[in-house]
C-alpha cells in the first residue's frame, strides 16, 4: 500500500490534534487554581520573630570547591 499525499497529511493532521489535545487536558487538570485559599492564618498561627540571626544547632557547615573542568579529561 502506498501513502498519498492527502492520506500523509491527513494522518499527520490526526497527530497534531491528538498531541495537542493531550497536553491540553495534562495542563488543565495540573495547572494551578487562581483561587485565594480560605484559611484562617492570624487564628490558627502564631509566629513572632524577635531577631534576625541564624543560630545553626548541631549543624556542621562544609564548603567545596568545584573544578572549572566538570570531570572531563
Amino acid at each position: 500500500m502506498t501513502i498519498t499525499p492527502a492520506l500523509f497529511f491527513v494522518a499527520l493532521a490526526l497527530a497534531v490534534l491528538c498531541a495537542a489535545a493531550g497536553v491540553f487536558l495534562v495542563v488543565r487538570k495540573y495547572s494551578m487554581k487562581h483561587t485565594p485559599v480560605d484559611y484562617p492564618l492570624d487564628q490558627f498561627t502564631k509566629l513572632d520573630l524577635q531577631e534576625r540571626s541564624d543560630i545553626f544547632v548541631g549543624k556542621e557547615v562544609t564548603s567545596r570547591v568545584i573544578s572549572e573542568d566538570n570531570g572531563r579529561k
